[in-house]
């Protein structure tokens, strides 16, 4: 199985990472890309920074014997703004009035010049006459059945099905000619099939054709499908198997689909798709970390799948802290530390939640406990180093702020009798020497007036 990257890439999406006064901020980066890669014969007491591997995994499940073509390629989805996947994924399906791009063949090119009733009635006439069917109503993934098939035999959420296909790009390239196996739903390819062969019967063959924000969007995929291409599929459904049941499965299996999904999350990782990804480790986790199903394992079987679940919850925290979950990249960290509390790249990612949470103590103590286990880790001195300069300045402010209070200038001490203190005790000792001088002088002009009287 190939490995992916996995990595301690870490921090909140939006709060970023920490910069590196003797690292250029863009080396510094990719070092923490190269932090997350997990595959099974990672040694956890190894150093982190040193599992550096970003070579992709096989995405779903094709039956490499079917291939049809030359293509290695795996299909994967586009960003997670343009990406639904299923009910237990944070994304929602992309609305069908919320681009108003035209595309070709689009409701919009259509009925550009017609208005009212008019306009959709020359719509509803196209699709009628072109066999076609617009499944979400924008003109962006539409289907055209070429071959019907057995009537009542449509999948559902969670059934395994097995589709045959051949894509074409806009410039007659061929691509995804090959066998795929996979999840209904599931999130585990291109959105546009999961929304089309949830509309297929068993043997029926169909045209379809998706925008890219329902296949690859605006990164593509290397070196074959470009960015923001638009696809035309010939998709042939095979079979379907109904859901199986986790207690049905046995250990190996579990271990097999699970690790399928972590893969997968570390591909969407890579896209930046971190809701998907976080949808897939998901996933990954209620098949590997079930304690009813586990109780009743040996030892050795245990232990393979917690090493799996394990960099699932790590790979999780990852993604968390990428989109501002802070909490529950906390629980993500925790749970690994449940079951590895030596676990570094956990320790490394609760110092970063803790810090994006100001509560830099308890921050530098996870990660100098990181240190200790991993002496050699640029990436922990690092962030400790920052954090360590972030709570020296912030002392420093809480110091300015007391002066000001008191009404101390910076650099002065409060107790120490400042330039003003002196300038306004030295004009009281004045008037007191002048008051003293006049009490004399009327003193000597009273005694003299005495004597003479």
């Amino acid at each position: 199985m190939e490995t992916t990257k996995d990595s301690i890439q870490d921090e909140k999406s939006e709060n970023g990472m920490t910069s590196t006064p003797s690292v250029p901020r863009d080396t510094q980066e990719k070092e923490e890309d190269s932090l997350i890669t997990d595959s099974l014969d990672d040694d956890p007491s190894e150093s982190s920074d040193l599992k550096n591997s970003d070579s992709m995994p096989d995405l779903i499940w094709p039956d490499k014997s079917a291939k049809k073509g030359t293509s290695d390629s795996t299909v994967a989805p586009s960003t997670s703004h343009d990406t639904g996947f299923n009910s237990d994924s944070a994304v929602s399906t992309p609305s069908p009035d919320g681009d108003k791009q035209i595309v070709p063949g689009s409701e919009d090119t259509v009925g550009e010049n017609l208005t009212g009733s008019e306009s959709k009635d020359s719509v509803v006439d196209d699709e009628e006459k072109d066999g076609s069917m617009d499944i979400l109503g924008n003109g962006f993934l539409k289907k055209k059945v070429l071959v019907p098939g057995k009537e009542d035999t449509r999948p559902t959420n969670g059934d395994t099905v097995t589709i045959r296909v051949d894509g074409v790009l806009e410039n007659g390239t061929h691509v995804d000619v090959q066998d795929f196996t996979f999840i209904l739903n599931d999130g585990d390819v291109i959105l546009a099939f999961d929304l089309a062969v949830a509309l297929m019967d068993v043997g029926e063959k169909c045209e379809l054709f998706t925008d890219a924000r329902y296949a690859y969007g605006p990164l593509g995929r290397d070196p074959d499908i470009p960015k923001d291409a638009s696809i035309t599929y010939t998709i042939e459904l095979i079979n379907v198997q109904p859901e199986q049941e986790l207690s049905s499965l046995g250990t190996e299996k579990r271990l097999s689909m699970g690790e399928a999904k972590r893969e997968r999350g570390n591909y969407l990782y890579g896209r930046q798709d971190y809701t998907g990804a976080i949808s897939s480790y998901s996933k990954a986790v209620k098949i590997l970390d079930d304690s009813d199903l586990n109780a009743g394992l040996d030892d050795e079987a245990r232990s393979t799948l917690s090493e799996s679940w394990v960099k699932c919850y790590n790979n999780m925290a990852a993604c968390q802290l990428k989109i501002s979950a802070i909490d529950a990249a906390i629980r993500s960290c925790e749970k690994v530390l449940s079951a590895q509390e030596d676990n570094v790249k956990a320790l490394f990612r609760l110092g970063k939640a803790y810090s994006a949470k100001n509560e830099v103590d308890k921050a530098l103590e996870y990660l100098r406990k990181g240190i200790k286990l991993d002496p050699e880790s640029k990436m922990l001195h690092q962030e400790v180093l920052n954090l360590a300069r972030r709570k020296s300045k912030e002392s420093e402010s809480e110091k300015e702020l007391y002066q000001r209070m008191l009404g101390v200038k910076p650099g002065e001490n409060p107790f120490t009798p400042g330039k003003t203190q002196q300038k306004k005790s030295n004009g009281v000792m004045k008037w007191i020497l002048v008051a003293g001088s006049l009490a004399a002088a009327a003193a000597s002009i009273g005694f003299s007036w005495y004597r003479t009287s």
